[in-house]
């Protein structure tokens, strides 16, 4: 019984190594929610005026195209999320198998070595759409400083 225990939790280090990545996540989109709203804003202001000055104009232009970036980027980052949820319950289901497969005598074998990979693939991936959401992050940042 103690062997099973043991074999449970080790998926636990996966969960908590997916929930401090996704914890980062949810910051990500969170200030990203908030630069969103402080642009939007500030294109709706822009957009009022009846005269504009030529360098509000360039900061219209700009303000779409960070809008435009942003809005890839929250894109990416929902994916990344969605995916850490994903590995988590992988690694949860994997950890509810093992236990099935050790006390119940039912051979689970594959099956948990699948749901485990699935779980290792998910944070790859939110991984993946992470580095692409910190690409955009530093294309944003160009964008700002042209102006």
């Amino acid at each position: 019984m103690i062997k099973a225990i043991q074999y449970v939790l080790a998926p636990a280090v996966m969960i908590s190594a997916s929930g401090l990545l996704l914890l980062g996540f949810q910051n990500k989109s969170s200030n990203l929610a908030s630069r969103f709203r402080v642009l939007n804003q500030e294109k709706r202001v822009l957009g009022l005026k009846f005269k504009r000055e030529d360098f509000e104009e360039t900061r219209l232009v700009s303000l779409d195209q960070q809008l435009a970036c942003l809005f890839r980027r929250a894109f990416f980052i929902r994916n990344a999320i969605l995916l850490a949820y994903a590995a988590i319950m992988s690694f949860a289901a994997s950890s509810v198998l093992i236990f099935a497969h050790m006390t119940l005598a039912i051979n689970l074998r594959l099956i948990v070595y699948g749901i485990f990979l699935l779980g290792f693939l998910c944070l790859l991936a939110a991984c993946v759409f992470m580095s692409l959401e910190t690409r955009l992050y530093y294309q944003i940042i160009s964008l700002e400083d042209s102006d």
